[in-house]
C-alpha cells in the first residue's frame, strides 16, 4: 500500500482516530498526543507515500488522491471503514478532502494549520520548508550536537514555531529524520503546485480548522482564506502559537480533536 499505518489502542472497541502528517514529516509527529488520545480513540497516525515507512511509486500525490490511498489503506490494511481524522499543515488539507469525497467514512475532521485555504495555489517550484530539508540532510548525522546549538537549532525550527527553545529532543529528533529521509518530499511538493482546497463538506460532518496566531509557514490572510474552508467549520486561533500547535500545545490539541469528534454525541 502506498500509505502505512501503525495502531495504538489501549483498550477495544474505541472510535477509530486517523492522524494526517505534514510535508516532509511522518506519522511519529503525533506521539506526545498519544497519552491524551487513547483513551478515548483507536489510534492510526498514517505515513504518507515516501515519508516515514511508506514507500514511494507512482501513485497520485495531490491531496484528493493521498486521501483516496488513506480510505483504502485504512479498510485494506485494518479493516476501519469509518473513522475520525486530524491532520496538521498538508494533513489538515488532506482530512477536508476525506470528509469532502468520503462523507460516509469521515465522523470529524480536525484541521491543525490545514494548507490549501488560499484563493491561489502555491506556484514556487521550491517549497518553502526547503531549507529545513537541507538541514535535516546535514545534521541527522550529528542529532545530539545539533540540539545543542541554538543558531542551527532556530535556523531549523523557527520558521514553524516561535517556542523552538522548548521542543524536545525527542520531537527534534523525529523530526530531523523525518525530512531527511522523506523521499516523497518534493514528488508532493510538485503535486501540490497551483491546487487550492475547493471541495464541499457536508453539514452533517463537524469541522474544525485551527490556526495558531503566529503562523510563519501559512500566514493570515493570505493562506487562511475563510470563505475557502467549509462554511460550517468551527474557526479557531490559538494565541502564542505558532504552524505545528500540537508540539506545543500538545493537552490543548487533544481537547480540541475530542470536543470536535464528539461534538454532537
Amino acid at each position: 500500500m502506498p500509505v502505512t499505518s501503525s495502531v495504538i489502542a489501549a483498550k477495544p472497541g474505541l472510535p477509530a482516530l486517523v492522524l494526517v502528517h505534514g510535508l516532509g514529516s511522518a506519522g511519529n509527529i503525533w506521539k506526545t498526543l498519544h497519552a491524551g488520545l487513547e483513551n478515548s480513540f483507536t489510534i492510526y497516525p498514517v505515513d504518507l507515500p515516501g515519508h516515514g515507512s511508506a514507500p514511494l511509486h507512482d501513485e497520485g500525490l495531490d491531496p484528493r488522491s493521498l486521501a483516496h490511498s488513506i480510505v483504502t489503506a485504512m479498510e485494506k490494511d485494518h479493516g476501519v471503514q469509518q473513522f475520525h481524522v486530524a491532520g496538521n499543515s498538508l494533513g489538515g488539507w488532506i482530512a477536508l478532502e476525506l470528509a469532502a469525497h468520503y462523507p460516509d467514512r469521515v465522523k470529524s475532521v480536525t484541521a491543525l494549520a490545514p494548507a490549501g485555504l488560499w484563493h491561489e495555489g502555491p506556484t514556487s517550484k521550491l517549497p518553502p520548508s526547503l531549507l529545513a530539508r537541507i538541514l535535516a540532510k546535514i545534521s541527522q548525522h550529528f542529532l545530539r550536537l545539533a540540539y545543542n546549538l541554538p543558531p542551527l537549532k532556530a535556523m531549523g525550527y523557527k520558521k514553524i514555531t516561535h517556542l523552538w527553545r522548548e521542543l524536545s529532543f525527542e520531537s527534534c529528533k523525529d523530526s530531523v529524520i523525518a525530512m531527511a529521509q522523506s523521499v516523497g518530499y518534493m514528488p508532493t511538493w510538485r503535486a501540490l503546485r497551483f491546487r487550492k482546497f475547493e471541495s464541499s463538506v457536508s453539514e452533517d460532518i463537524p469541522v474544525s480548522i485551527i490556526f495558531g496566531d503566529y503562523d510563519l509557514t501559512l500566514p493570515h490572510p493570505r493562506a487562511q482564506e475563510r470563505e475557502v474552508a467549509p462554511r460550517h467549520s468551527r474557526w479557531i486561533i490559538v494565541d502564542n502559537c505558532a504552524h505545528v500547535i500540537m508540539w506545543n500545545y500538545p493537552k490543548l490539541t487533544v481537547d480540541l480533536i475530542k470536543k470536535t469528534a464528539f461534538s454532537r454525541t
